[in-house]
């Protein structure tokens, strides 16, 4: 069989990294049966979201929409702070977040 074409993020060094853009312009010009994937974070309401970074103030617009919307976490020991994807559901995130 032929190797398979993985593309993580999408077409991403074009494109920032998990973005909409990456991942239909990697789907748009891949090879037939190219597997895409992303870093998937769970939402509020248990969906799933494809997401690069377990923050989402570090590539979305979300600290301006929600700006009292900030938490903290104690990931791998450290403790962590910013806006995530558990914090917030699929209709908060996709009505006004960019």
């Amino acid at each position: 069989d032929t190797p398979a074409v993985i593309a993580r993020g999408g077409y991403s060094g074009l494109f920032p990294d998990s973005s909409d853009l990456s991942y239909d312009f990697a789907s748009a010009i891949s090879l037939p049966g190219a597997i895409l994937f992303c870093d998937l974070q769970l939402t509020k309401d248990n969906v799933g979201i494809c997401q690069g970074d377990l923050r989402l103030d570090n590539s979305t617009n979300i600290a301006t929409v929600y700006p009292k919307g900030d938490n903290t976490y104690t990931v791998n020991g450290n403790k962590l702070h910013g806006w995530f994807t558990n914090d917030f559901t699929t209709k908060q995130l996709f009505s006004k977040v960019t």
